[in-house]
C-alpha cells in the first residue's frame, strides 16, 4: 500500500537525482594537460615559423578550453581542448614537414653543385 511517506520519500529521491545528474562534471584536466604538450612539442618542432596558422589555431582554441574550464563547463572545456590537441599534432607535422621539404630542396642544391663542379674538372 502506498503511503504519504513513502511517496514523499519518492519525490525526495527524484529531487536528490536530478540534482546529482545536473551537477556539472569536473574538468578535463588530463585533456588539458595533453594539448598543452601538444603545443609544447610543436613549439620545439618551430612550428611557429613553418606553421604558424595551425599553432596559432591551437593555441586560441587551449586558452577557450582553460576559459571553460574556469567557468566549470568541463563539455565545452574538454572538446576544446582535443581541438587543441589535434591543432597541435597537425602544426608539428606540418612543421616537421616543410622542414624535411628544406633539407630535400638544400640536398638537391648540393648535389647539383657537385655535378656541375665534377663536369667542368672533366672539360
Amino acid at each position: 500500500m502506498i503511503t504519504l511517506n513513502g511517496i514523499r520519500n519518492g519525490l525526495w529521491c527524484l529531487v536528490a537525482f536530478g540534482i546529482v545528474a545536473c551537477a556539472s562534471s569536473p574538468p578535463p584536466i588530463e585533456r588539458l594537460t595533453i594539448a598543452k604538450t601538444s603545443i609544447e612539442r610543436a613549439e620545439q618542432a618551430q612550428a611557429a615559423q613553418f606553421a604558424q596558422v595551425e599553432l596559432n589555431s591551437a593555441r586560441a582554441k587551449f586558452a577557450a578550453a582553460q576559459t571553460a574550464a574556469d567557468k566549470n563547463d568541463a563539455e565545452i572545456a574538454a572538446r576544446m581542448a582535443d581541438q587543441a590537441d589535434v591543432d597541435a599534432q597537425l602544426a608539428e607535422s606540418t612543421a616537421r614537414a616543410k622542414q624535411q621539404e628544406q633539407r630535400v630542396t638544400e640536398m638537391d642544391a648540393s648535389l647539383r653543385d657537385l655535378r656541375n663542379e665534377t663536369l667542368r674538372k672533366q672539360k
